[in-house]
């Protein structure tokens, strides 16, 4: 019987597939460290930069409308070793932005001092 040339991988959080080349499959392999683990640990790319920006699968799975009901929880320690495996040590991103950055908006000195003379002229 004839080797297929693609190989199924699914995402564990989304539970979408990625059909791979056999040569990204086996480097995939060889960098995971086995057949088992990676299709227990594999990430598509957007899930991926979702955990980076520091969402969690939870709310990466609502973003997404993922169907829950057939997938299985991921534990906060498969997600790290995701993160934090390779070549590349990944950082999450702090997603937060601050008060100050909302309520201190930019504006045009012209504007302001228009707004200003209207504000005065108003009362």
């Amino acid at each position: 019987m004839k080797e297929r040339k693609t190989k199924k991988l699914t995402c564990i959080v989304t539970g979408r597939p990625l059909l791979a080349t056999r040569e990204y499959y086996d480097r995939k392999i060889k960098k995971c460290g086995g057949e088992e683990k990676l299709q227990k640990t594999y990430v598509c790319k957007e899930v991926k930069n979702l955990l980076l920006k520091g969402y969690n699968v939870e709310k990466i799975r609502k973003m997404l409308n993922v169907n829950i009901e057939t997938l299985d929880d991921v534990s906060e320690s498969v997600i790290n070793d995701i993160l934090n495996s390779g070549r590349t040590r990944f950082r999450r991103i702090n997603n937060i932005t601050t008060v100050s950055n909302i309520l201190n908006p930019k504006t045009d000195p012209e504007v302001k001092k228009f707004i200003e003379h209207i504000l005065k002229d108003g009362k």
